[in-house]
């Protein structure tokens, strides 16, 4: 079966986190460089491709694979960026180290993409537990994307900027759309809005 996606299935925008120790390379003149940069498949639907994409998504492993894991939601981008879970086991990595880039896939011509999505529920993959958050919105390419695709390079102090941003935008516009704290008075009032805010903070983090 193949499982290539058609460019019109492809979001417009991608995103990938360039970190430290990451198995896809990354060069300005040259772009993202997938760690096996010229492995191809005969057939997808074959164990050799589901081996390597269940590597793709296991930290421990350090084989060689031809996929560059991009995400197609910014915001989740942005929060697995500042979660910096490649340090769990490099604590002494800087931690400002990083960046998020966006990626025009219409300046892709013939790039290789599959939607993880797709990939685990037909094939029937089991990922690691922790890669089970990333399933619905992760996208594969294929050994690399050129450096003439990608439009942005964000560094960690904007990301984190802009992610507040839209989070102080989010509260103002859930409570003015529910408007829950009419009728109390200014201390419960105040009381409310700080709790309402923890537990918008914990589900956001929670929910990326």
């Amino acid at each position: 079966m193949e499982y290539r996606l058609s460019k019109e299935s492809v979001p417009s925008r991608l995103y990938r986190i360039n970190y430290p120790g990451s198995r896809t390379g990354y060069s300005e003149s040259e772009g993202f460089i997938a760690a096996h940069r010229r492995k191809t498949y005969a057939d997808q639907a074959n164990s050799e491709f589901e081996t390597d994409i269940v590597k793709q998504f296991t930290w421990e492993c350090r084989d060689p694979v031809p996929f560059i894991s991009l995400f197609s939601d910014r915001e989740h981008a942005e929060n697995w960026g500042l979660k910096q879970p490649w340090r769990g086991k490099a604590p002494y990595l800087s931690r400002s180290n990083w960046a998020l880039y966006v990626i025009d896939t219409n300046r892709l011509e013939d790039a290789c993409f599959f939607r993880l999505q797709d990939l685990v529920k037909d094939l029937e993959l089991r990922l690691p537990d922790k890669a089970d958050q990333h399933i619905s919105g992760t996208y594969l390419c294929l050994h690399n994307i050129p450096s003439a695709a990608i439009v942005e390079k964000i560094d960690p102090e904007q990301v984190k900027k802009d992610r507040d941003s839209r989070l102080a935008m989010k509260r103002v516009e859930a409570a003015e759309k529910w408007d829950y704290l009419d009728g109390s008075d200014s201390s419960e009032r105040e009381a409310l809005q700080e709790n309402w805010n923890t537990i918008f903070e914990k589900n956001l983090e929670d929910s990326w």
